[in-house]
């Protein structure tokens, strides 16, 4: 990984003390998308995770965010970090086999989700 230096200075602090920043930590869903014969379409879903939870599968096409539709992975992310920070609902729509529908995602933070380190 390489961040200019002039990035990490006026954070640098903070990284040490938290390991992270604590000022706009977007949402996360447990998910993965590709794009797929023009589509985003769900690859993976983390087990116990926020889409999990919420019903969506691998082989879901999203075809909108909070009322918006979305063409590309990055159009998604730029949608879905515009709603809100980690915790804000997502409105999600996803076609699969024919069908619509809608479903809300309570995104989280993801340094949450993500196993913690314990002992040697």
């Amino acid at each position: 990984l390489w961040v200019p230096v002039n990035l990490l200075k006026p954070i640098m602090a903070e990284l040490l003390a938290k390991g992270r920043r604590s000022e706009d930590i977007h949402p996360w869903l447990g998910i993965t998308t590709e794009t797929v014969r023009g589509y985003l379409m769900v690859v993976r879903v983390a087990p116990r995770g926020p889409a999990e939870e919420a019903g969506v599968a691998p082989g879901d096409i999203v075809v909108g965010v909070a009322g918006e539709k979305v063409a590309d992975q990055a159009e998604f992310y730029r949608k879905l970090w515009k709603t809100g920070p980690a915790g804000t609902p997502i409105p999600l729509r996803l076609f699969k086999n024919g069908d619509v529908r809608e479903v809300t995602v309570k995104s989280i933070d993801r340094a949450d989700f993500l196993r913690k380190a314990t002992g040697i």
